[in-house]
């Protein structure tokens, strides 16, 4: 598919004897046979005819012209904008990135998954393995039609640490605020810890279901909650562990990364007389009142809510993309372009573009801050009603009395089991992430340089 020719090069000849005091001395084809030497650059060529099925409806050919050689690269750019205005919209650029640099790999992490260098990491490098520089011709093999669509700055791999933006803070001004590319994010893992919620004080968190009385009634109430009348039930603060699918980042001026079906289990929510109470109201009266103070009894518990999370980060809160050995391209193109080697769903749109092949580890994706579940409760309550009123709870002969008589009635309800109810959806957005700490790239205590 590709007919490598030697454009220029510089061949390094392996073999004594080859150069005399007085000059060059000649050689026979079986001398030269034994020499070994390679070309600094060449040129390839892939054909749209010997292409795969996306590649041939194209009609593009690629010219590439290729380094043979790794390069090493430290640079700092504090404003990176491309494709500003233009076909693709006024008012924004295809990639806007500030306070962008680029390093050698970091030599280790900490104990938040943030990167660490043996010293500065200003004296470390990228590694760019084989650069080269291809176009896209259309109609290559006519050329009357023949045209440029389109050039593309690529290297069979890059090694090293980009980083965009100076600091890991909420709501950030530099960083990444427009990326037009084609960037994977590896499936991770993530702890976030949760903030104590009052639950069932609150109108959508209504509980209902049923009260079995003791059979001297011989009949079962049903009752409802009284949201706004009583403290609520205290919901801990808890950890909950999650999982993180692979994050695709591809299309035109995008400015968040997006996961969706991020799978939680929340560990057992335990209810006890401490934990608050809830002020229910019956259809019928029990002797002559008709509502009671419910207190969870110890032994209570809401377990195997599992929770269905949707994450949405803005793409300028994400600053270390380490690149370990992947495969990258910026490009521009005046049509869509799928370019040789990228991935089948990486087809280049107009305008500038910027794609790394293969997914970047982030590492575990760990909030800083506590998370607000709030959202998820009237969920709960939902979920927790259903069981209520499939399953009665009994009240014992002198609880349902001491109620008629003003007293609270204090029952262990055992296990609430939310397992097999479906998953709660909560939506997490933005979140400071404890692995996204810059390090700087300047000599001596500078942010940027």
């Amino acid at each position: 598919m590709r007919s490598a020719i030697a454009v220029f090069g510089i061949s390094i000849i392996y073999s004594s004897g080859c150069l005399a005091s007085d000059g060059l001395t000649q050689m026979d084809d079986s001398e030269l046979s034994s020499i070994n030497g390679q070309a600094l650059m060449n040129l390839s060529y892939t054909d749209p005819s010997q292409s795969n099925a996306q590649m041939k409806t194209q009609n593009i050919g690629f010219y590439k012209l290729g380094l043979d050689a790794i390069m090493e690269l430290n640079a700092n750019v504090k404003n990176l904008q491309l494709g500003c205005g233009g076909d693709n919209g006024a008012g924004a650029c295809d990639i806007d990135i500030s306070n962008l640099a680029l390093s050698g790999k970091a030599n280790g992490v900490d104990a938040q998954g943030n990167p660490t260098f043996n010293g500065e990491r200003a004296s470390t490098s990228a590694e760019f393995k084989n650069p080269f520089i291809e176009f896209a011709v259309k109609n290559p093999n006519q050329a009357s039609t023949r045209e440029v669509k389109g050039f593309r700055l690529s290297a069979e791999s890059i090694t090293g640490l980009l980083t965009a933006g100076t600091a890991n803070a909420k709501s950030p001004i530099d960083g990444i605020k427009s990326l037009s590319g084609y960037m994977k994010i590896a499936q991770t893992t993530g702890m976030a810890k949760t903030q104590a919620a009052i639950f069932g004080n609150d109108a959508n968190e209504t509980l209902t279901g049923k009260l079995t009385i003791n059979t001297i009634w011989n009949n079962d109430r049903t009752f409802v909650s009284q949201p706004g009348s009583s403290a609520g039930l205290t919901i801990p603060a808890m950890n909950v562990p999650f999982n993180v699918p692979e994050i695709t980042v591809n299309g035109k001026r995008q400015t968040q990364a997006v996961a969706k079906n991020i799978s939680a289990s929340v560990p057992s929510i335990q209810l006890d007389r401490e934990s608050g109470s809830l002020q229910v109201k019956l259809n019928q009266n029990v002797l002559w009142v008709q509502g009671a103070q419910f207190f969870m009894d110890s032994g209570s518990s809401i377990d195997g809510l599992k929770m269905d999370i949707t994450f949405e980060q803005a793409l300028n809160m994400i600053h270390n993309i380490p690149l370990n050995g992947t495969a990258g391209y910026l490009s521009l193109q005046s049509q869509d372009i799928s370019w040789p080697g990228a991935n089948a769903d990486d087809v280049a749109q107009k305008g500038w573009w910027m794609s790394f092949k293969d997914p970047i580890d982030i590492g575990k994706l760990n909030p800083t801050e506590t998370v607000d579940i709030s959202g998820v409760l009237p969920q709960v309550a939902q979920k927790v009603s259903e069981i209520l009123n499939r399953d009665p709870i009994y009240i014992p002969l002198g609880s349902s009395i001491g109620a008629a008589f003003g007293l609270p009635i204090y029952k262990n309800v055992g296990s609430l089991d939310l397992s097999n109810s479906g998953a709660a959806a909560l939506t997490l957005r933005n979140q400071i992430l404890g692995n996204q700490e810059v390090k700087s790239n300047c000599f001596g205590g500078l942010k940027f340089c």
